[in-house]
């Protein structure tokens, strides 16, 4: 695939916030770049869980979403789908990447049994996102959003990660035609990018497949053996300490030059990744900006 010549990465939504943004918890990140043919490109990743406050943070940064190419969502969480229609109304109408898993019924049940829903929040479904203008893209291999950009499609669960199982002694349900399946969150993927003159970059919602077989996922799909960095959620948290720690040294492989963990990864996983990558780390919040190729002023606030 074709190098980007620029990337900057915005958090709309975020559990933590600076300055004027306001925190939840989901996740949402607006990527502009040029894209593979020099064109300006604005793609959202993700869609957070509460609309007011993703839609807050993207008025103090001037962002209506009037200019977006498309949306690409990570997986069928609420936490991740909850302002999709918005976005897409405020577009005009674009394409919605996304597994076809994505917006399935599925269900959350803790150790004691209590259930709670989890999918896509009501008025966030296929049937309303092309209401108000948009079309549902469903694919579960790899494609380029726009040129230079693509999603990692479904990821392939090599290493030792876990993906798919809560850590609260739970399960995860899905419905498949009115039967109840063990949810492995299949439809869980990522974007990648080559940008020219700095490297490859790696974005994830919350790399439920694991961060690690996500990048094991890219460098099939690139060849590269080496990323410049990595973004998004981890879901290490709640995690034991030594799977946390395999986790960072096989990311460390990469040999990534930035790394910025947020959303599902927990402040002591956090924690952990500051002390394993002391200068290629940036602390992610709400409102935190990242352009390839240049380290924030302030990494730690």
């Amino acid at each position: 695939m074709e190098q980007i010549g620029s990337l900057k990465i915005t958090t709309l939504a975020e559990n933590y916030a600076f300055d004027r943004g306001i925190g939840q918890w989901g996740l949402s990140l607006l990527l502009e770049l040029v894209d593979a043919k020099g064109e300006p490109r604005k793609v959202v990743l993700d869609t957070g869980m509460n609309g007011e406050a993703l839609l807050h943070n993207a008025k103090v940064i001037k962002e209506d979403f009037s200019d977006v190419d498309c949306i690409v969502l990570s997986h069928g969480h609420y936490d991740h789908t909850a302002t999709t229609t918005e976005i897409v109304k405020a577009s005009g109408g674009v394409k919605v990447y996304c597994h076809p898993h994505t917006f399935t019924e599925r269900i959350s049940e803790n150790r004691t049994g209590k259930r709670r829903r989890i999918d896509p929040p009501k008025g966030q479904g296929i049937a309303d996102i092309e209401a108000a203008g948009g079309t549902v893209v469903l694919t579960e291999g790899p494609v380029e959003v726009v040129p230079g950009l693509s999603t990692t499609g479904e990821v392939k669960r090599r290493s030792f990660e876990t993906g798919g199982v809560p850590l609260n002694q739970g399960r995860w349900i899905r419905m498949v035609d009115g039967e109840e399946t063990d949810d492995l969150i299949r439809d869980d993927l990522a974007l990648w990018a080559d940008v020219a003159g700095v490297g490859p970059w790696v974005i994830t919602g919350c790399a439920h497949a694991g961060p690690v077989n996500t990048l094991l996922q890219v460098q099939e799909l690139s060849g590269f053996d080496e990323i410049f960095g990595f973004i998004g959620g981890t879901h290490l948290i709640g995690r034991q300490d030594d799977y946390v720690q395999r986790t960072i040294e096989e990311i460390a492989k990469f040999k990534p030059k930035l790394v910025s963990p947020c959303h599902c990864t927990g402040f002591k996983a956090t924690s952990k990744f500051w002390q394993a990558f002391p200068e290629e780390f940036v602390l992610n919040n709400s409102l935190r900006i990242i352009e390839a190729g240049k380290m924030p002023r302030h990494r730690l606030i």
